[in-house]
This record gives structure tokens, sequence and C-alpha cells, in this order.
């Protein structure tokens, strides 16, 4: 009989362990394009890895959860963020576009120079006194945003900054480092909203947007596979005698490419942008039908005046030179940088009509223009 109890005993607690393991148990959950981070899925919290958010930077551990106490011991190491964030800093104006899109731009209390964001919702939470202006002219001014004590920073780094964000860290106040523009593809940046909506608690609806993106940007690439002849593309251009052109492994090439363009330079295989004399880019620019953000530039007699050879170049003849700096908000911002990183189908769209006008013909942009006379 006594045998009898202590086998049920030690069933019951084989039992209890597993169901408690059981709890732990990762669900699975699986990036497709970002390489940047990874959200790790566990029923009582999540991990999330952020990965090299600068070059040459370390990868970080973040542990979210509503229930604190759920964490294991194992993994009190890291830092703890309790979601859904109530009362958030970014530092980024591309942090604003995942916001607005899951509707949750409220909790937002605080930004650095509220006078370069464009948006017009968090323009007027910010006239209204319900968006703070924290900055001090070179980001974040740390006694104002120590006094908001938010629930998080969500921080842009180039790995410059570090000891101001370790300040904060000190203090309890926890950094999540955006990796978002590190990312290669388009697609891939753009699923850092899924990042937003673990944060938020809005991860159905961060994967409902993520999937319609996905599929705009796929139906356009996908018209692209059977062409035959595409347009030859340069995108770049000068400030003093140096001009800055994107990689042929860069997110700008890689969004030409999908839009069924011929990039100039897709043979590099650079990630970043290239630093080049006029007479790199000269016989590029002699051959190419399209070209795409001459620098700050917006008119055809601007560049012209800047670069005279211009006038002889098949995109200047055909009015074929495109720019996104036409686009801009109140304060002079452009609307490319602040909200395309989230909308690669529009950009996209933009791209291929630029690149087969025929086929849309009362396509309107969401970002280029032509450029004017």
């Amino acid at each position: 009989m006594v045998r009898k109890i202590s086998f049920l005993f030690l069933l019951l607690i084989l039992l209890v362990s597993c169901k408690n393991q059981k709890t732990q148990e990762e669900v699975t959950n699986k990036e497709e394009f970002a390489t940047h981070f990874h959200i790790h899925s566990y029923p009582k919290f999540y991990l999330l890895e952020i990965k090299e958010p600068w070059p040459g930077a370390q990868n970080f551990t973040y542990v979210l959860s509503p229930t604190p106490d759920a964490i294991p011991d194992s993994l009190k190491k890291y830092p703890l963020i309790k979601i859904p964030v109530k009362r958030l800093v970014v530092t980024s104006t591309t942090h604003l576009a995942p916001l607005e899109m899951l509707g949750q731009a409220e909790r937002l209390i605080a930004f650095p120079n509220t006078r370069y964001i464009s948006s017009k919702i968090f323009r007027k939470r910010t006239k209204e006194g319900k968006l703070l202006d924290i900055g001090n002219g070179n980001g974040l001014n740390i006694e104002k945003t120590m006094a908001l004590q938010p629930d998080m920073i969500m921080a842009f780094s180039g790995g410059t900054d570090q000891k101001k964000y370790e300040f904060f860290s000190k203090h309890h106040l926890p950094i999540l480092y955006n990796a978002d523009w590190m990312e290669s593809s388009p697609l891939g940046k753009a699923e850092w909203i899924k990042v937003f909506g673990v944060l938020l608690g809005a991860n159905e609806k961060a994967n409902r947007i993520f999937e319609k993106i996905k599929k705009n940007y796929l139906v356009i690439r996908s018209k692209v596979q059977t062409k035959k002849k595409k347009p030859l593309v340069f995108q770049g251009g000068n400030f003093g005698d140096k001009w800055f052109v994107p990689g042929g492994g860069s997110y700008a090439a890689q969004l030409i490419k999908d839009a069924g363009g011929k990039y100039v330079w897709e043979e590099n295989r650079k990630q970043g942008s290239m630093h080049l004399n006029f007479e790199n880019v000269l016989l590029k620019l002699n051959r190419a039908d399209i070209w795409l953000n001459p620098g700050g530039i917006v008119s055809k007699q601007t560049l012209a005046k800047n670069i005279p050879q211009a006038v002889h170049f098949p995109s200047f003849k055909n009015d074929k030179i495109y720019t996104y700096n036409l686009s801009k908000g109140p304060n002079g911002g452009l609307i490319y940088f602040e909200t395309a990183g989230m909308h690669p189908d529009w950009v996209l769209a933009d791209l291929y009509h630029i690149f087969y006008p025929e086929e849309t013909p009362d396509y309107h942009f969401h970002y280029y223009s032509v450029l004017l006379p």
C-alpha cells in the first residue's frame, strides 16, 4: 500500500513538472524577411532579440511580459519591459508610422525635437500639449526624459551615444534599440511593425497590416518576372565634389530590382552607400534611362546649373528624373523618410509606375514626382 501511494505521489510530481515545462515551451514564430530581430513567444512572456542594431554592435535581448512574476530565473538577467507599454518615448521619426498604423498614437508621450515631425496626428498632439518635446539639439534631454518616467525608450543609435542610454538603463528606464534601419530587405524593414505589435499589445493587428503590405508588394514584384526589357536606372546625387549612390546590395537597389528596373551598379554587392567622383558616375548617367533622387535638387533648371553635362543625359532629355524631395511636411521634413520604411509597397508602386508608366496610366504617386522644369 505504501509503495502504491509513493508511486502515485511520484507520478503526480512528474505530471505537474511536465505541465510547468509545457508552459515555458516556445510557440513557433518565424520572421519572414527581417534579419535584425527575432521574437520568441511563450505562453506568459516574450523574449525579443535585437541583432546588431548598428554596424558591429552586440546583440541585445529583452524580456517582455504583462506578469513579471512569470519570468523564469534563468531570464532575469535580461532587461524587463512590462507590456503593453502605455507611456512610450521614441527617438526617430521612422518610429512614428507604426504607432499611427496600429492606432496607438496616444501611447507616445514625448519625442526629441518635435519640429521634425510631419505626421498630422502627431503634430496635432504636439499642439494640444499631449506630445512633449524633450530634445536638446543633439537628441534626448536627460532631465526632461527622466522626469516623465516613460515605460521605455525606443532608441535609434549609431553606436556613438551609449553613455547617454546607459544612464537611463542604470536608472531602471528600459532602452530598446530599434535596428530597422539595418535591414536590407524592404519587407524586412516593414516587418518591424511586429515588434511594435508585441510591445503595444496589438500583435494580431500588426500581423494583419504586415500581411497586407507583403501581399501588395509581392503582387507588384511578380509582374516584373516576365519583363524582358528593363529600364536602366541610376540613383543618387552629389554633395560638393563627391557623389553618393546606393551599393548594389542595398535596400534602395533591392527596391529598383523588385520594381523591374536594372540598377547601374547591380553587380556591386555593397549594402551601404558608395562615395564616388564625377568621372565614376558620368559613364553611368550617360547611359541611364531613368535617374532617381538627384540629391536635394528638385528642378531641371537647378540641375543644369549645378551639373552642365546633365542636359545631355537621356534622363534629362526625356523628363525621366524623379525625386521624393517634393513631398514635405509643414516644417520641411521629407514624408518619405518618415513613412516609407513601413510602406515599401507604396514605394514599389511608385517605382513600377516610373519604370512602366504605360501600364498604370491613372496612377497617383505616394512619394515620388518628376523633377520640376
